[in-house]
C-alpha cells in the first residue's frame, strides 16, 4: 500500500504546477467573458472558492487530455485555446443580447449562421491584448521554465486519466462532500448574467450543463395535474366547433425587432416612421408585452405566443424549440383547426432554421412557407416584409373558410448599421454620436417596411370584408450597438443600471385590429403567453384547458417577469406553480390532460408550401431535336413554387419561374438527347436537403 501511495505521490508532484498554469486561461476567460480586467479582479477577491472551484475544473480537464495524448504542452494550448474562445465568445455575445453563451447554444449550433454576428466584434484592441498576455504568459511558463515534463509515459497516463475524471465528476456530482451545497454555490439557471458573474465562466458553463440534463420536477404527477385540469371554469375540450356565428380570420404577425424609437425624448425624426401603426395604437386596442428576450432569441417569443407556454419557467438563454419540444403540443395552430380554420405558419427563413418544419408540424399547422417558397423579394439582406404580406393574403385567398395564420417577418433583422438597406430616407437628429444616429435611422427605414406591411393587410382585410383579427407586435428589442450603447448614448437608459431597466428594455409595442368588434378597445399590459388566450376570447372561439387556466391567471398576473423581479411586482412564486406544472406535464411529463382529446393535434396532411406540387402537362417546343443545340420545356401545374426548378430524368436544367401555374426550363448540352424524359418539379433548401417536389410526367423526344 506504501508503494502505491509513493508511486502515485511521484507522478503528482511534477504535475503540480499545472495547478499554476490553470490559473492563468482561468483568469484570461474570466476578463474576456466579464469585459474588463477590474472585475475580473474583483471577482477573483470576492469569491475565492468559485474561483478555485473554476481552477479545479480546468486542472481536469488539462489531466485528462493530457492522458489521451500524453504531451503536456500540446495538451494545454488545446485546453485552453478552447475554454479561451468559449468565453471570448461568450463575452461579446453578452454585450450584444445581454446573456452570455451557455451549454445550450450549442445544442443550436446547426443555426451556426445566427452566431457569425458574434464573431464580428472579437478583435478589438482590449481583446487582443489579453490574448498576447495570455500567450506571453504561458510560453514563458511552458517553454522557459522546467517545471514541467513534455512527454507522459503511457503507464502512467491511466493514473492522470483516473485522477482528471474524479476531479470533474467532484464538480459535476458535488461529491463526496457536498461543498457546493454547503456553500451556497449553484446555478441561476434563471438569470445567465448573474450565474456567470458569481460562478465564474467555467463553473457556470459546467452548472448549466448539469441543469441543461435535469428535467425532473418534485411533486409531479397525473393527479396534480388532474387537479388543476378540473379547476378550470371549463372541462377540457375534446374536439369540434364553436356555436357562435362569426368565424374571423386570425392572423397573427411577429414582427422582427420591431420597436417606437420616437419613444427616446431626445430623438428627433424628420417624419415618423411608423404613421400606420401609431393611428392603430390611437383607435384601436393596442399595449405592450413583456418579452422574455433583448436583441434575437425571436422564437422563444413565437413559442409564447403559440403555445401559452412561458420561458420564465425554462432556463435563461435556452432555446425551446431546439431542447424541449419532441412531441405534439397544442398551440392556437390547433386549437383553430379543431374549429374547422385553415393554420398556416409562414417565415421568410430557411425551413430548418430553429427546427421550424417539425415544430410546426408538432403544433398542428397543415401548411408551412418557409423562404424555400417564397418569391425572392428582398430589402436589405432580408427577404421584404412586404412579400410576406402577399403570402398571408395568398394563403387565406387559397383557403375556402376561415383561416388562422401566424407570420414572422425579417427585414428588420439584425444588423442595424448604417448601409443595410440600399437607401436611407429618414434623418434623425439629437444631442448623440453619429453612430447613434446611423442606427437610429438604419431602424427607421427597417421598421417603415414593418409598418407598409401592416397597413397593407388592414387595408386588404377591411376591404375585402371578411371578419378578421391582426395581432401585430415587436418580438424584443432590436440590439443597437455592443453593451446598449445606442439607448445609453440617447438616454433612453441610464444604463445597466437603471431602475426601468426591465420596462424599457423588454417591453414591445402591439396592436390588434379587428372589422367587426370595432368599439372595442382595450389597454394590453401582458406576457407573450396571455396574448393566444385574449385572441381565443376576441374571436368567440373555444379554447383548451390551458387557454382557460391562462385566462385566469392573467386577470391577477397579467404580466410575469424574470423571477428576480417577483416582489416589486407583487408576484407570489407559489401562485404560479400551477402553472409550472401544467406546462411541466406539456414539455416533460405525460402530456396527461391530452388523453381526452378526440382529435389529433398534429395534422396528418401537414406539408410544406401552399398545397402539393402537382404537374398536370409538359410540352417541349419541339418533338425532334434533330439540328438543335437547345430545347425549352414548358410545365404547367399547380402550387409551382418560385424557387422551385425542373429536373430531367433526375438532373436539375436552368428553370425559369413565371407564376404558381407555369414555368420553364432550357434543355441543353448532354441532357439533350433522345428518349422518354422524365420532368419533375423540387425544391431544396440552403442545405441541399429536397423538401418539395412533384409528381413525375413522362414525354418522349425523337430525332437525329
Amino acid at each position: 500500500m506504501k508503494q502505491h501511495i509513493e508511486r502515485l505521490l511521484l507522478v503528482i508532484r511534477p504535475r503540480l504546477p499545472l495547478l499554476l498554469l490553470a490559473l492563468i486561461p482561468v483568469l484570461i476567460m474570466e476578463i474576456l467573458s466579464r469585459g474588463n480586467y477590474i472585475e475580473m479582479m474583483s471577482w477573483s477577491y470576492k469569491h475565492v472558492l468559485e474561483l478555485l472551484y473554476n481552477e479545479w475544473i480546468v486542472v481536469s480537464l488539462l489531466l485528462l487530455f493530457v492522458a489521451i495524448i500524453g504531451r503536456t504542452r500540446i495538451a494545454y494550448w488545446v485546453i485552453a485555446g478552447f475554454l479561451i474562445i468559449l468565453a471570448l465568445i461568450s463575452g461579446v455575445k453578452l454585450k450584444i443580447l445581454g446573456v452570455p453563451l451557455t451549454p445550450w447554444d450549442l445544442v443550436v449550433a446547426g443555426e451556426a449562421s445566427d452566431m457569425v454576428k458574434y464573431l464580428s466584434n472579437i478583435l478589438t484592441f482590449n481583446v487582443l491584448s489579453v490574448i498576447l498576455l495570455f500567450l506571453v504568459g504561458s510560453y514563458f511558463i511552458l517553454y522557459r521554465t522546467t517545471m514541467f515534463i513534455k512527454k507522459v509515459a503511457l503507464k502512467e497516463r491511466g493514473i492522470l486519466a483516473g485522477i482528471g475524471l474524479v476531479m470533474f465528476l467532484a464538480v459535476y456530482m458535488d461529491l463526496p462532500l457536498p461543498v457546493q451545497k454547503w456553500f451556497g454555490i449553484e446555478a441561476a439557471v434563471w438569470n445567465q448574467v448573474q450565474n456567470t458573474k458569481t460562478n465564474g465562466y467555467a463553473l457556470a458553463t459546467v452548472l448549466n450543463t448539469k441543469a441543461m440534463f435535469s428535467d425532473h420536477r418534485e411533486g409531479y404527477d397525473d393527479k396534480a395535474v388532474e387537479a388543476i385540469v378540473n379547476a378550470s371554469p371549463t372541462p377540457p375540450v375534446k374536439a369540434g366547433d364553436s356555436t357562435t356565428p362569426i368565424k374571423p380570420n386570425v392572423i397573427v404577425i411577429l414582427s422582427e425587432a420591431f420597436w417606437d424609437p420616437t419613444i427616446i425624448p431626445g430623438a428627433k425624426f424628420d417624419r415618423d416612421p411608423i404613421p400606420f401603426f401609431h393611428k392603430l395604437q390611437k383607435t384601436g386596442t393596442s399595449g405592450t408585452m413583456l418579452s422574455p428576450q433583448y436583441g434575437g432569441g425571436t422564437a422563444n417569443v413565437e413559442f409564447e405566443v403559440l403555445t401559452g407556454n412561458s420561458m420564465r419557467f425554462l432556463p435563461q438563454g435556452s432555446i425551446a424549440y431546439n431542447q424541449y419540444i419532441s412531441n405534439e403540443v397544442d398551440s392556437l395552430a390547433s386549437i383553430y383547426a379543431r374549429q374547422g380554420y385553415t393554420s398556416t405558419a409562414i417565415s421568410p427563413f430557411y425551413n430548418w432554421y430553429f427546427n421550424s418544419n417539425k415544430i410546426y408540424q408538432d403544433f398542428g399547422f397543415s401548411k408551412y412557407i418557409p423562404i424555400e417558397y417564397f418569391k425572392p423579394t428582398y430589402s436589405g439582406p432580408y427577404i421584404a416584409d412586404s412579400e410576406v404580406a402577399a403570402n398571408i393574403i395568398h394563403a387565406t385567398e387559397q383557403s375556402a373558410g376561415s383561416d388562422f395564420v401566424f407570420a414572422n417577418t425579417m427585414e428588420n433583422h439584425f444588423h442595424f448599421y448604417p448601409g443595410k438597406f440600399p437607401k436611407n430616407t429618414f434623418n434623425v437628429t439629437g444631442n448623440f454620436s453619429a453612430s447613434s444616429v446611423g442606427m437610429l435611422e438604419t431602424l427607421a427605414q427597417g421598421i417603415n417596411g414593418s409598418d407598409n406591411m401592416l397597413k397593407e393587410l388592414v387595408e386588404y382585410y377591411e376591404k375585402k370584408g371578411e371578419p378578421t383579427i391582426i395581432a401585430f407586435w415587436g418580438d424584443h428589442l432590436p440590439a443597437l450597438g455592443d453593451d446598449y450603447a445606442t439607448y445609453i448614448d440617447t438616454k433612453y437608459i441610464s444604463g445597466k443600471d437603471d431602475p426601468d431597466f426591465l420596462k424599457k428594455m423588454y417591453s414591445v409595442p402591439l396592436v390588434v385590429w379587428n372589422n367587426f368588434d370595432t368599439q372595442r378597445k382595450d389597454n394590453l399590459n401582458i406576457s407573450p403567453s396571455f396574448l393566444g388566450p385574449y385572441l381565443i376570447e376576441l374571436s368567440k372561439q373555444q379554447g383548451n384547458y390551458y387557454t382557460n387556466f391562462l385566462t385566469e391567471l392573467a386577470k391577477k398576473y397579467p404580466v410575469i417577469p424574470p423571477k428576480d423581479h417577483f416582489a416589486e411586482m407583487n408576484i407570489k412564486e407559489e401562485d404560479l406553480k400551477n402553472y409550472e406544472t401544467l406546462q411541466y406535464d406539456i414539455l416533460f411529463g405525460d402530456r396527461h390532460a391530452y388523453k381526452n382529446y378526440l382529435t389529433p393535434i398534429i395534422d396528418p396532411k401537414y406539408i410544406l408550401g401552399f398545397g402539393p406540387i402537382t404537374l398536370d402537362k409538359v410540352e417541349a417546343d419541339s418533338q425532334d431535336i434533330s439540328g438543335r443545340t437547345s430545347l425549352t420545356i414548358t410545365v404547367t401545374g399547380n402550387n409551382l413554387p418560385p424557387l422551385g426548378y425542373v429536373t430531367l430524368n433526375g438532373k436539375a436544367i436552368p428553370t425559369t419561374w413565371k407564376d404558381e401555374h407555369t414555368a420553364t426550363a432550357l434543355v441543353e448540352g448532354a441532357l439533350l438527347k433522345t428518349g422518354l424524359w422524365d420532368i419533375q418539379v423540387q425544391v431544396k433548401d440552403s442545405k441541399e436537403t429536397i423538401v418539395g417536389k412533384s409528381n413525375s410526367v413522362s414525354i418522349d423526344i425523337g430525332g437525329r
